[in-house]
């Protein structure tokens, strides 16, 4: 049986304050940078957030390319259907969530993955814990692949 748990997570203007931060030092480019989302996606390096239609935030990752990345985990939650497929829990999640894409460019992925890693420990830092959801893959033959495979029969069994 599945009990309500609640937890606290930011929503994504209360990341403000971390994009602030990170972004004060390089003054030629402006701030505060604020993500968005009512535009298209840049084929630049950068940081970005799903959230429920609320805001609240559930992933926080980085990419090389902003446009690939999503546009290839926006079609996996897109497709994803759990009583015909199994997808990773970051996947399931979104999917569940209604989760939408945010996003900010960086100069490069370096620093995208040093504002994804500052963002995830503002979060920690403000509420107790990270962003719910975490890892969109489970490698070939590792003990969370396993697991995963055991867990999709199982849902299969009770949902599918």
């Amino acid at each position: 049986m599945a009990i309500d748990l609640t937890i606290s997570v930011l929503t994504v203007p209360d990341l403000e304050p971390a994009l602030r931060g990170h972004f004060s030092a390089d003054a030629k480019r402006g701030a505060p940078w604020l993500f968005s989302q009512h535009r298209e996606v840049p084929g630049d390096p950068g940081v970005y957030v799903w959230a429920d239609p609320r805001g609240a935030v559930l992933y926080v990752g980085s990419a090389a390319s902003l446009r690939q990345r999503l546009g290839r985990e926006q079609g996996w939650v897109s497709a994803y259907e759990p009583a015909e497929s199994w997808a990773v829990s970051v996947v399931h999640m979104l999917k569940h969530h209604q989760a939408e894409a945010w996003w900010v460019p960086t100069a490069d992925l370096f620093e995208a993955r040093e504002l994804e890693r500052r963002l995830i420990e503002w979060h920690r830092a403000v509420t107790g814990s990270a962003p719910p959801a975490a890892g969109w893959d489970a490698k070939k033959g590792s003990l969370r692949e396993r697991a995963q495979s055991w867990a999709q029969g199982l849902w299969r069994t009770h949902f599918g």
